[in-house]
């Protein structure tokens, strides 16, 4: 690929050169890997779809479990309510960003809110416009299959 010639790569026209070849070298590689990624999509098709609808399903389903674990911590406080799920609590902060810039400003903190700094100061100190808050969030065991024992977690085998 040698279309300008000789090339002196310590000149500044040189590297010029060099990168508009590796810019090209490149944009054929890509070029290359999208075809190839087209026709092993259009050769799978079949294991794409399947790969969606079951990771649809699977979100919905770990959604109503997250929804159910929420309930039932909501019903009884326990945070590990069965093996395999439990609750999070991560504290929470609503406030105006206008009046927490105004509040940074006002004790010398900077010129532009430092949301961090202002978060961490507002979770140990009273500012009057900051609500403080707890979000729960339900958590499921990554691997199920060693909570559950792999046969339970496993469709019973059809006949």
């Amino acid at each position: 690929m040698d279309t300008f010639g000789p090339v002196d790569p310590e000149t500044l026209q040189g590297k010029i050169i060099v990168v508009a070849r590796l810019r090209r070298l490149h944009q054929d590689s890509v070029n290359i890997v999208k075809e190839a990624r087209d026709t092993w999509a259009i050769e799978h098709q079949g294991e794409l779809e399947a790969l969606k609808l079951t990771q649809e399903t699977l979100s919905k389903a770990e959604a109503l479990l997250r929804e159910a674990t929420i309930l039932v911590y909501k019903e009884t406080g326990n945070k590990t309510p069965a093996p395999g799920v439990g609750i999070k609590e991560v504290a929470t902060l609503d406030y105006s960003l206008a009046l927490a810039l105004g509040w940074a400003k006002e004790h010398g903190l900077a010129l532009a809110l430092d949301k961090k700094a202002f978060e961490a100061i507002a979770k140990t100190s009273q500012i009057e416009f900051v609500v403080r808050g707890t979000e729960v969030t339900a958590t499921i065991a990554t691997d199920l299959d060693k909570v559950l024992g792999k046969e339970e977690a496993h469709d019973p085998p059809r006949s």
